[in-house]
């Protein structure tokens, strides 16, 4: 018997809206043209700044200071695929997981595509280097990212995962942006960003989760998300 595709596995065994938005799940919701990040994001701190050097301070005081078991947490929490389960783990249990909420991961695989085809672009319009190529002293403890520094991807993740999640669970929702502003900072602690750019992440995350729920396929999705959340999180209380 021939092994059936993951898409085929989704499509086997949700129904309804469920369906389309497990076979989309790779596919972003917003047009690549919709906006511009770059528009809402402050400018990121000039090479030759006092506002660059204290930047660099920053990051050179986390790395003074770096604990090995802080390194193994900023490894972990640097993985992109299905991130939103990491992420939310400590927060919301074992019952937030792959197996048990397949909207919930289709949607927010959606989601990160937009964030990418949104980042991506900002990052380039800005082309600020990254703490260890501002400066030989920065060690860093992960490999070098895609991109430039200017907005962080990561920091703009765990901010829209906390966004989302929050709407879905209203009571969580102070652990969940405490989680995010971790993930935000285990950025800094790897070498991998300056503080000010968990900044610009973290505007751009509020920018994308409006325009994300203000298009009608994202808003119908994401209430069939709430349900499952909410429902899979009950019955596992």
């Amino acid at each position: 018997m021939p092994v059936l595709t993951r898409s085929l596995w989704f499509f086997l065994a949700l129904s309804g809206a469920g369906i389309v938005l497990a076979e989309q799940a790779a596919l972003p919701y917003l047009p690549a043209n919709q906006f511009r990040l770059a528009d809402y994001l402050p400018p990121p701190p000039a090479i030759d700044s006092s506002l660059q050097q204290s930047d660099l301070k920053a990051v050179l005081a986390a790395q003074a200071v770096r604990s090995s078991a802080q390194v193994s947490q900023v490894q972990q929490d640097d993985e992109w695929e299905d991130s939103v389960f990491h992420f939310a783990r400590e927060s919301l249990g074992v019952g937030f997981s792959v197996e048990r909420l397949p909207l919930t991961r289709a949607f927010f695989r959606r989601a990160q595509e937009d964030l990418v085809q949104f980042l991506m672009p900002a990052k380039h319009s800005y082309g600020r280097p990254r703490p260890y190529e501002a400066s030989a002293l920065v060690k860093p403890v992960l490999p070098p990212p895609e991109g430039d520094s200017y907005p962080s991807g990561h920091s703009m993740n765990g901010y829209l995962n906390a966004t989302l999640l929050s709407m879905a669970l209203p009571e969580k929702r102070s652990e969940l942006f405490s989680r995010a502003q971790i993930n935000a900072d285990s950025r800094v602690i790897a070498g991998v960003h300056f503080p000010s750019d968990l900044e610009g992440g973290k505007i751009s995350a509020a920018v994308l989760a409006a325009r994300l729920l203000d298009d009608p396929s994202a808003a119908v999705d994401f209430e069939a998300v709430k349900k499952e959340i909410r429902g899979v999180l009950a019955s596992t209380d």
